[in-house]
Order: structure tokens, then C-alpha cells, then sequence
């Protein structure tokens, strides 16, 4: 972690443990519960960053593949293999929030996508995605519907 949450983290230590010495016990014990939820948070913020999510989808009109970038890194050397229609094409770089349209041959009905990528560190990451033109994907749409989700 940096240096400024550290100092801080440990200022409230400091505080909570006089509070809960000098004054009321109940008081230094908050004061401490509430410092380790702040570590806490803070390490997994540092652990998270630097993370690249890259996703493909097909247009609606299913001429071409999608690719976002919804991560909250670049992604480089972007490797797009398209399983059945026997497609594979590169992207050099996508920014945070970017796509890039792929035109394809014809319409495809239902392909897969399978996808690797690197962030600006080297550490590469890899995922596989079902693309259909038929089927509606719905993120709204629970895993389990137990009553009518629409």
C-alpha cells in the first residue's frame, strides 16, 4: 500500500487504543473494527487494479464481432479466434471503455469466440464466449427464476 493510508491506518490504531484505554473500551473497539474495514478495502483495491475485461459480442445485425473493453485497464495484444467459421484476427490495443468492430464474411448464427489478451504488465488472461444472433442475452435474467422475472 502507499504511504499515506498506511500513516493514517496507523493513527487510528494509536487513537483507538488510547480511547479504549483511557476512555470507554466500547469506543476504541469501534473505532478499531471500523480501521480493519478500512484496510481491508484498501487492499483489495490495490489488488484489483491494473485489470483489463475484455468481452465479445455480435452486432445486431450479425455481420461483425464486437469487442469491449470494460476493464478498468488497457488490454494488449488482443487474439480473437472465431471456433467455426475458421477466423482468427488481432486487436494491438484497446483502451478502457473501447471497442472495435470486426467485420465478418457473412452473418453468423452461432460462433465462438475465444479470447486472450495481456494488460500493460504482461499478465495475460484468457475467456471463451457463446455468440448467437438468435438468442437474447438479457443481463437482468436471474439463474435461478422463481416467480416471472419479465
Amino acid at each position: 500500500m502507499d504511504k499515506v493510508p498506511v500513516l493514517i491506518l496507523v493513527a487510528g490504531v494509536v487513537i483507538g487504543l488510547v480511547l479504549a484505554v483511557a476512555e470507554n473500551i466500547f469506543m476504541g473497539v469501534s473505532i478499531f473494527v471500523v480501521l480493519l474495514t478500512v484496510a481491508m478495502c484498501l487492499q483489495i483495491m490495490t489488488e484489483t487494479k491494473n485489470l483489463p475485461a475484455v468481452t465479445c459480442q455480435l452486432s445486431d445485425d450479425a455481420k461483425s464481432v464486437v469487442v469491449v473493453n470494460g476493464g478498468n485497464a488497457p488490454a494488449e495484444a488482443i487474439h480473437i479466434a472465431l471456433v467455426p467459421m475458421n477466423l482468427e484476427f488481432d486487436v494491438t490495443g484497446l483502451g478502457v471503455d473501447a471497442e472495435y468492430a470486426y467485420a465478418l464474411p457473412a452473418m453468423a448464427e452461432e460462433i465462438k469466440a475465444v479470447v486472450t489478451y495481456k494488460n500493460n504488465e504482461g499478465r495475460e488472461f484468457g475467456r471463451s464466449f457463446k455468440l448467437s444472433s438468435l438468442e437474447e442475452n438479457d443481463p437482468l435474467r436471474p439463474a435461478f427464476p422463481m416467480f416471472s422475472w419479465k
